[in-house]
């Protein structure tokens, strides 16, 4: 069984306290029995409870400092030597197995030089750690699938751009490896490479990234322990599917629901971007993949030996289009006019485009991310094992930004501040976050909720009551305004006798729901928020 390969294990994880991160650790330690997981957190054990709190509620939080298994390390990832002392290293030197290295600063308008500092930096030090451990099992890299994003730019690129899992180099008969340490000088002298200076990379991040992945090899190399070094290569992270708990998202570390925030409070009409497509908004293409996908691709190959460079994609069945993207960034606007996707021949350092586009560069192009030792590993699973690990996620009949709505009026909300709008125009301009079936599930203490969610569009807006109905009842506005029914034509045939027809707020749901607990019903309903 995979999860047996970390039973009694040594693991080092830096990140733990960040998106991605934290849900493997929740995972790892939900699924396995390794010995101790070393963390290392700047503030140690009171940072580690504030951040954990804020990121993952405070059950969860208390869960993990509570574990006996987590060693948390009081650290920082840009100090010398992580910030820990002798004794701290030589006792991760001596005992780690596997070492996941998931910190890292993913500021898209960060210059070079600073992110010589957060990302090559400290990634090198901390691979030539455990490079040197006589017990290392696998070090494990998560880079970026766009480490490789400057393969749109080049001379004959196709339209869709297929990137494999392996190194590329950036100058045509040169060995990416050994030119890996003389760019690296190069950022220490100068603070930028002539590589860097040509202009293929869309940001500064991607280009660190593609960097400190040859730069690992070569000193995995140096090592004799080549076979040890995996690099994983998430494309732009998003929510949850199913773990921890289907939506877990955090507003900072989701990069669309960023731009999605931009687009929805876009105020014109028109939004421009660059592509050299001939209908950008069709072939252009985001890879967003679920956090959780993310993490049972790490922990699986992990487990299982895979060594080289690994992507942990949505894929080509599951992209969404800039058209779809746009779509559903306007389902959540509520300003009367849509903003339409207009577009700019140019490539993406064109001045003529909108801010957005000037940021999240890459709206506009499209990636085909290999995903062969995934299917691979796929194929030598048991069927236990495929049912409960996420490798592959499933594409939504339509994409949405509905479970995102919190984090949307987060950023939203730092979005005005910046801005100087007034503290309530986000809660005008932007929808409120709907009930999901699994928070119901949950509160109602039943395994599965089965529910249809019913849009505020749908001509019922402003039906908010705090009480609940058995179908067949006529449902009141709870108001001081003169009770008026609320039709519900055409819904007949979703609904089943027994079931509730639950219309409320957010507030009011709190409310609502211990009546729907305590009732005789089956925990059926239909909600409208």
């Amino acid at each position: 069984m995979i999860w047996d390969a970390y039973d009694r294990k040594t693991l080092f994880i830096t990140g733990s306290t960040g998106f991605l991160a934290s849900g493997l650790l929740l995972r790892l330690l939900s699924r396995s029995s390794p010995a101790r997981v070393f963390v290392l957190i700047r503030g140690g054990k009171a940072g580690a409870q504030t951040k954990w709190t804020k990121l993952l509620g405070a059950a969860h939080a208390s869960l993990l400092i509570k574990d006996p298994r987590i060693v948390i390390l009081d650290g920082d990832m840009q100090a010398i030597d992580l910030g820990l002392s002798k004794s701290d290293l030589d006792d991760i030197r001596q005992s780690v197995h596997y070492v996941v290295h998931a910190a890292s600063s993913i500021h898209l308008r960060m210059k070079l030089r600073d992110l010589s500092y957060s990302v090559v930096a400290p990634s090198v030090f901390l691979a030539r750690l455990a490079f040197s451990s006589p017990s290392l099992e696998r070090f494990v890299f998560i880079s970026t699938a766009y480490s490789n994003s400057h393969l749109w730019a080049l001379p004959g690129a196709k339209d869709d751009v297929d990137v494999e899992e392996t190194i590329y180099s950036l100058k045509q008969g040169e060995d990416p490896l050994l030119s890996a340490t003389t760019a690296w000088r190069d950022i220490q002298q100068t603070g930028t490479t002539a590589e860097y200076g040509n202009g293929i990379f869309p940001w500064g991040y991607g280009y660190a990234k593609h960097l400190t992945e040859r730069l690992l090899h070569f000193y995995a190399a140096k090592a004799g322990v080549s076979d040890k070094l995996l690099v994983v290569r998430p494309s732009v992270i998003g929510p949850a599917e199913r773990f921890p708990y289907p939506g877990f998202s955090t507003a900072s570390s989701t990069p669309t629901t960023s731009c999605a925030t931009a687009f929805i409070l876009h105020p014109s009409k028109n939004m421009l971007f660059a592509s050299r497509l001939a209908d950008p908004s069709r072939q252009s293409t985001i890879d967003e993949v679920p956090v959780d996908v993310v993490v049972d691709r790490i922990l699986a190959h992990t487990a299982a030996g895979t060594s080289g460079i690994v992507h942990a994609v949505a894929g080509a069945k599951s992209r969404i289009t800039i058209a779809e993207w746009a779509q559903a960034n306007n389902r959540e606007r509520r300003l009367p006019w849509k903003v339409n996707v207009r577009w700019v021949s140019d490539d993406w350092n064109s001045r003529k485009v909108s801010q957005l586009a000037r940021i999240f560069k890459i709206i506009g192009a499209s990636y085909n991310f290999a995903e062969e030792k995934t299917v691979q590993l796929a194929q030598t699973l048991t069927a236990d094992e495929l049912v409960d690990l996420s490798l592959f996620m499933d594409k939504p009949t339509q994409y949405s930004l509905a479970n995102r709505r919190d984090q949307i009026r987060e950023i939203g909300a730092e979005f005005a501040k910046r801005k100087g709008w007034p503290s309530g125009l986000v809660n005008v301009l932007l929808r409120p976050q709907k009930v999901s079936q699994a928070q119901l599930a949950a509160t109602l203490g039943v395994e599965q909720l089965t529910a249809v969610l019913v849009d505020e569009d749908d001509g019922r807006r402003g039906s908010a009551v705090d009480s609940v109905t058995p179908v067949g009842s006529s449902i009141h506005h709870d108001s001081s305004e003169a009770a008026t029914p609320v039709e519900s034509e055409g819904m007949s045939p979703v609904l089943e006798k027994g079931s509730f027809f639950l219309s409320t707020t957010p507030a009011n749901l709190v409310t609502a729901l211990p009546k729907l607990a305590h009732s005789q019903a089956p925990p059926t309903a239909i909600i409208s928020v």
